[in-house]
């Protein structure tokens, strides 16, 4: 991603902070120019807009930790537009990547009409740098009229002190995280993402926070059963080993070295493909239907192992996974006892994100398994739980003799939705095995 700012001399609008960053902007994915557009009236195709460039600096600096901290809600650009037109452009982070789509924009009044460019993901460093380029060039030229104290200076001066100090950009971003503002921050708020950090560390603390937030009418609403969620967490702790463990887990990962490793520039989910190919064939599961927690609990040793309630817990939260010296301690949710029950298939698909989150991220400390999807460690864990439960190799065969994904997922115990993403992710699957 690549911002090209062209400065436009003697705007006539009425603010001053507009007139002084009018510009000729283009944003580029790869060789792709995001603001190239066709003016219907003109019927004429133009590679610049000509906007102020204040508005979306200081969207920019005032949504920085929200940017990089959530997760599935990707920031689009046009709530930036304050009167005027950008391309519909939606930055998103998954902890790992980050990535910007562009998407096919007609606009009625005045008439133009963006076309959609592909996609581009880039690592958080590139972004960051990108990003930030971008909004010191409007600062810069701000103040180079004069103008020192406006929003878009003042919002990015906090963002740029806060990047400066590790432990306050942590936390910044864990607010980005919940969906609130790091600087204006509630003291409830605050306690919570303090009190979440004794529980969850670096990535797994984002992710547990993201992964409680909804978006009700367009407001995103921060965890709204956070306390009772927390008590759960730490009650965990007291069970009996026994309950939540799966003996096997330990000594296969020593087994496996270093093999299923993600390999540098691979995405997370291609570490999770690998591990399901090396596992079942050190198991010699071969295509084996394992279709209830209790079998797959089983397979890895587990046969007094058992369900945790979680009666006013988050309802995304379908495990959590904590690694001691003792090896993995795994807590499944039960299914039925809650005010959210799951579909069975569901329960043994959480159960299997939840083992390969143990076997692939084997890190000290403990992380959730919930309803994330643009999640570095969730994406590690679904693409192990769908190529084990249901191999694509199997899906395939069961495809070519005529059975659709209704039957396939039942006879794998899955959900349609993942023999659908097994179909989708052929080629990608066997390239992650080769």
């Amino acid at each position: 991603m690549k911002f090209s700012i062209e400065w436009v001399d003697g705007g006539t609008n009425a603010a001053a902070e507009e007139r002084a960053t009018l510009c000729d902007l283009r944003i580029f994915l790869g060789n792709e120019n995001a603001c190239r557009f066709l003016d219907d009236a003109a019927n004429k195709t133009f590679d610049a807009l000509t906007v102020p460039a204040v508005h979306l600096a200081e969207g920019i600096a005032r949504d920085w930790w929200r940017i990089f901290g959530s997760r599935d809600h990707g920031q689009s650009l046009l709530p930036y537009r304050t009167g005027f037109i950008l391309p519909d452009l939606r930055l998103g982070f998954d902890g790992a990547a980050f990535e910007v789509v562009g998407h096919q924009q007609r606009c009625a009044n005045p008439g133009l009409r963006f076309w959609q460019v592909e996609g581009e993901s880039t690592s958080r460093e590139d972004a960051e740098a990108a990003l930030a380029d971008f909004v010191q060039a409007v600062v810069d030229k701000l103040a180079s009229e004069g103008i020192e104290h406006c929003e878009a200076a003042l919002a990015w001066a906090r963002v740029a002190a806060s990047r400066t100090d590790a432990a306050e950009a942590a936390f910044c971003e864990a607010a980005g995280a919940l969906g609130v503002d790091p600087y204006a921050i509630s003291d409830d708020d605050a306690r919570f993402i303090e009190q979440a950090g004794e529980l969850f560390a670096g990535e797994a603390l984002i992710e547990f926070l993201a992964g409680g937030c909804r978006i009700v009418d367009g407001t995103r609403l921060p965890f709204p059963r956070r306390w009772s969620t927390l008590a759960w967490l730490r009650d965990l702790e007291s069970r009996e080993r026994y309950e939540s463990n799966l003996p096997k887990l330990a000594d296969l990962r020593k087994q496996l070295g270093t093999s299923p490793k993600r390999r540098p520039g691979e995405r997370p989910w291609a570490q999770g493909y690998r591990m399901a190919h090396l596992l079942s064939k050190e198991l010699k599961v071969n295509g084996k239907r394992l279709r209830t927690p209790e079998a797959l609990a089983k397979k890895f040793g587990g046969k007094d192992f058992q369900r945790v309630a979680g009666t006013d817990v988050e309802p995304g939260i379908r495990a959590v996974v904590a690694q001691t010296g003792a090896g993995p301690r795994i807590h499944l949710r039960d299914r039925n006892r809650g005010k959210f029950p799951w579909a069975p298939q569901a329960e043994t698909f959480a159960l299997a994100r939840t083992i390969g989150d143990a076997l692939c991220l084997p890190q000290s400390g403990r992380r959730v398994i919930n309803n994330l999807h643009d999640a570095e460690q969730q994406a590690v864990g679904r693409a192990f739980a769908a190529e084990f439960l249901a191999p694509v190799e199997y899906v395939l065969d069961m495809a070519t003799e005529g059975l659709d994904k209704e039957e396939i997922a039942s006879e794998f115990n899955v959900s349609p939705q993942v023999v659908q993403h097994q179909l989708d992710n052929t080629t990608r699957i066997a390239a992650c095995s080769a």
